[in-house]
């Protein structure tokens, strides 16, 4: 009887011995499949990363890109009118495309340069002060952009001189096009409509002081 109890003992020691090998084969197993894929599994995530990385550095650069032309054509538009208003016709032709359309107040005109000296030869020296406000910039390709601006001007004529003409306050809008040639944002299109005039009587503005 005491041997057979023995022998029980011994077949069940010899069972958990087998089982705990058998565990202790499995983790190393286990722990050697990690060791096999971890580093391919961390490649992979370092290659999603770095194209992620990748993509949003190009969305940034893209929406950097965009603030700087809109800007740029905000600078454009600004030269526009202080050169009406400083009487500097050549550089205002030379703010539009060789080849740019524009109508004003109905009026098609042959060329920039058609349109800065009219201005020059109706106006000459009369005081005036253009503005516009509130630009929408669609930037519409990498050398294509689209603009409107609402606008006033206002434009008078020495007081004194026979039949001196009329001058106004006007209002309105310009739908333009614009074009970047050689990296240089350029007026392709001007589409300019008035909305109101106000009659406004000739006027001489005060001499500016010596020094001023």
């Amino acid at each position: 009887m005491h041997g057979l109890e023995a022998g029980k003992a011994t077949a069940l020691r010899s069972r958990i011995t087998g089982a705990a090998a058998a565990a202790a084969l499995l983790v190393a197993g286990g722990a050697g499949a990690v060791a096999l894929t971890s580093p391919s599994a961390s490649a992979h995530d370092q290659q999603v990363s770095a194209h992620e990385q990748n993509v949003s550095s190009k969305a940034l650069a893209a929406r950097v890109q965009r603030l700087e032309d809109i800007e740029d054509i905000h600078q454009l538009k600004a030269r526009y009118f202080r050169f009406v208003d400083e009487k500097k016709h050549d550089q205002l032709a030379a703010l539009f495309t060789p080849h740019a359309k524009l109508v004003t107040d109905g009026i098609t005109w042959k060329s920039p340069q058609e349109f800065a000296h009219t201005i020059r030869d109706l106006t000459g020296a009369a005081p005036s002060a253009h503005s516009g406000a509130m630009p929408e910039i669609k930037i519409t390709g990498p050398n294509t952009a689209s603009g409107i601006w609402s606008m006033e001007d206002i434009l008078t004529f020495p007081a004194g001189k026979k039949d001196a003409p009329e001058g106004h306050n006007g209002y309105g809008q310009y739908r333009e096009t614009y074009r970047k040639v050689h990296g240089k944002w350029l007026i392709d299109s001007v589409l300019l409509t008035r909305f109101y005039m106000e009659p406004l009587a000739p006027w001489t503005p005060p001499k500016t002081p010596a020094g001023r």
